[in-house]
Parts: C-alpha cells; sequence; structure tokens
C-alpha cells in the first residue's frame, strides 16, 4: 500500500510490548499514520469499499479507503457494529462456518470470539483457522476467478512488514544412517 493509517479507539495499547514497541517505530520512520484515540463508525461504497467514517473525539471525519482490515481485540465487545444489520445470537455475530465465516450481509466476515456458530468453541487457535478460511473467500471476492496458490510458509519463509524475507533456517541437524 502507498498509505497505512491505524485507528486505535485509545491513546495506550494494551498489546504486547514488543509489538506496541514495533507500532512506535514503524509511525517514527513515517511508515504508518496513526489515528488514536479513533473508531471506525461506518464503511462507505457503492460496489467496493470507497471511504470510511471516523470518530475522533466527538468529530467526524470521512477517509478515503481501498482496503480496511480490522484487527480483534482482547473481548469480543461488539461496539457500533451491533448496529450494521449483523444477524446477532447471544451477543455474538452470526455466521456461515460451513464453507466461509460469512455474515448474513455479503462481503462480510466475522472471526474469533465476536462470531457464533453451532459448536463455537472460543479459542485463540480457532480463530487462527476462522481467518484462514475467511481470507480465501475475500480473496475470491477481491478476484474474481483468479486463482490462489496456497504457500506454506513453514517452508517458503513469508515477507515481513520491512520488506525482508523471513525463512525458517534450513540446516541439517543429523543425517540418518
Amino acid at each position: 500500500a502507498s498509505e497505512v493509517t491505524l485507528i486505535h479507539r485509545r491513546n495506550e495499547f494494551r498489546g504486547a510490548l514488543d509489538s506496541v514497541e514495533k507500532v512506535q517505530e514503524l509511525k517514527n520512520a513515517g511508515k504508518i499514520k496513526m489515528i488514536t484515540p479513533g473508531e471506525v463508525v461506518g464503511l462507505n461504497g457503492a460496489e467496493h469499499l470507497e471511504s470510511i467514517d471516523v470518530d475522533i473525539n466527538g468529530a467526524h471525519r470521512n477517509i478515503p479507503t481501498d482496503y480496511f482490515i480490522p484487527l480483534f481485540g482482547l473481548t469480543p465487545k461488539l461496539g457500533p457494529i451491533a448496529n450494521w444489520g449483523l444477524e446477532i445470537e447471544r451477543n455474538a455475530i452470526k455466521v456461515n462456518n460451513a464453507l466461509d465465516y460469512q455474515t448474513n450481509i455479503p462481503g462480510i466476515f466475522a472471526i474469533g470470539d465476536v462470531n457464533t456458530y453451532p459448536g463455537k468453541l472460543k479459542l485463540i487457535l480457532c480463530g487462527f483457522h476462522e481467518a484462514t478460511l475467511m481470507c480465501q473467500a475475500a480473496y475470491q471476492i477481491i478476484n474474481p476467478g483468479k486463482k490462489y496458490l496456497m504457500k506454506y510458509t513453514t517452508v517458503s519463509g513469508i515477507d515481513g512488514f520491512d520488506g525482508t524475507r523471513k525463512e525458517a533456517p534450513k540446516a541439517v541437524v543429523k543425517a540418518i544412517d
């Protein structure tokens, strides 16, 4: 992306200290913009996302946006999302777990502790599983008909946010006789 903006609902962060320090470094280096405290209160667009509405200390601001990636926190409180017209059951968003964790609104997904479906387990591991399936479905929405090639990061590595390639060492521990 040519520009990334992080919007956080308060000035203080409760994440792992290492993560908070990395965000501070990215901000100081001018690699990301930050809005704190801020709350995304609306998504706008006709055929695709065009902008988001943000409440910043009571002031409304509309920000042109190509992509919106909400990150979940430590508690599954719905907040303003509860008013988006999503199907809610026992304070959780109902999803189609048989396919892609999409809600009753096409193109809107819910993963992690904020969602519900028959047999739901509120475990971090389950949230990661839900995220992988949701990302594949979202990829097809963004790139209709384009084949997605699954890459195993344990074998091929992954590109870090800083642009460097992260790979597991391929050292031989011991040969088998």
